[in-house]
């Protein structure tokens, strides 16, 4: 199990028809939602984000909501 951290932001609609929304250093485990990321493979990276890519701020909200989600 890994995590695996968005580069590009993006959202996709489940069966259920709910919109799911990812941004840029959202984080997602690479087992439990290995689907999510198979969905936009070319979004998803090991590589931990830095604040310099991604901004101090966003950096600060998702080390309290690291899949960005409220």
């Amino acid at each position: 199990m890994a995590a695996r951290y968005a580069i590009n932001p993006g959202s996709y609609t489940l069966a259920s028809g709910a919109v799911v929304s990812v941004e840029p250093g959202d984080t997602r485990d690479s087992v439990t939602d290995s689907v999510e990321i198979l969905i936009w493979a070319a979004n998803w990276t090991a590589t931990v984000p830095s604040a310099a890519a991604i901004g101090h701020r966003r950096m600060g909200w998702l080390a309290v909501y690291p899949r960005g989600q409220v």
